[in-house]
């Protein structure tokens, strides 16, 4: 089974990157780091560039997790679901089962959002050394660790996208809706705020509770939240999946 997860694995990720689409997003994980900090380091950008580097590094992750990377994934999701459904590739003769094919797609895509981060995590670390006149090695592993916890939201919200993908069969309506629901999400904390830490998208910045001094309490608290909306949003995506006719 975990041989043919992985094969398959391989076959989306390399179905996605063959997408311009990905390989945009991509590209602005190189660029994005790069221009902010050369605008902010040769520009009078007074606001920014009273900001420690760091603390730019860190609006930059949260441009990623809060705006980009969720807006991969909801198009990766609706291409690897909704998409092949439309094109009658959903269920290929092959020898895979559709809990291995599930599998494989859901890990595709958190993959390929994970080199996302991860590559925008080398430009941001690139483009410090070579603008910040402040940058110091020290930075490298508090740094890396933010963006790396950060992938942790991002699963979760990959599995709800990928439950609204099999809700539709149009591949315009489901990025629509996911697009809308998120931004919804978004917005609800600031009209109820007591629903703040009942949405999944309240979690994307949550590396930012993993510097200084940490809770035990929350972080428990925090990962249990998570699992159980993974397992909530996997459980009911793939009831919806094995329910799909060929």
């Amino acid at each position: 089974m975990l041989k043919t997860i992985k094969a398959n694995s391989l076959n989306e990720i390399e179905k996605l990157l063959a997408k311009k689409v990905t390989k945009l997003f991509l590209f602005f994980a190189v660029l994005i780091p790069l221009l902010t900090k050369l605008l902010v380091n040769n520009l009078f950008i007074t606001e920014w560039m009273a900001l420690p580097a760091e603390n730019i590094n860190f609006i930059l992750l949260d441009l990623f997790v809060t705006i980009l990377l969720p807006l991969f994934v909801f198009i990766a999701a609706t291409d690897l679901f909704t998409g092949d459904s439309e094109r009658g590739a959903l269920f290929q003769v092959r020898p895979i089962s559709r809990i291995e094919l599930f599998l494989s797609k859901l890990i595709a895509i958190s993959i390929l959002a994970l080199f996302v981060l991860l590559l925008d995590w080398l430009s941001v670390i690139i483009s410090s050394a070579v603008f910040d006149k402040t940058f110091h090695f020290s930075i490298i592993p508090i740094s890396l660790g933010a963006f790396s916890i950060s992938w942790f939201p991002i699963i979760v919200i990959t599995a709800f996208a990928i439950l609204i993908a099999l809700l539709f069969h149009s591949s315009v309506l489901a990025i629509s809706t996911m697009i809308v629901l998120y931004l919804i999400m978004m917005f609800i904390p600031f009209v109820l705020p007591n629903s703040l830490y009942l949405l999944p998208s309240s979690y994307l910045d949550w590396y930012m509770h993993w510097i200084g001094e940490v809770s035990t309490r929350w972080v428990f608290q925090t990962v249990t939240y998570l699992c159980s909306s993974f397992g909530l949003f996997f459980s009911l995506g793939y009831y919806m999946f094995n329910k799909k006719e060929a």
